[in-house]
């Protein structure tokens, strides 16, 4: 999963690694920032446990990306 992966938001490309993945759940690690998020009621948020979090927009690029 060490695979780097871009995510285009904003006319802006992201780049991150999948740091594990399990159903509901997507952990990345973008410009040396852990990020988890977490599917709810179909959308995927930030977990409360991110020391940053991210934009809707930008976490919905990640996981299109990281499918």
């Amino acid at each position: 999963m060490a695979d780097r992966l871009e995510a285009h938001h904003e006319n802006r490309i992201y780049y991150f690694t999948v740091t594990d993945k399990k159903p509901g759940e997507l952990s990345i690690s973008m410009y040396q920032t852990p990020y988890t998020f977490l599917e709810k009621d179909g959308v995927w948020v930030n977990s409360l446990g991110n020391k940053m979090n991210m934009v809707t927009p930008l976490i919905a690029a990640v996981v299109a990306a990281a499918v």
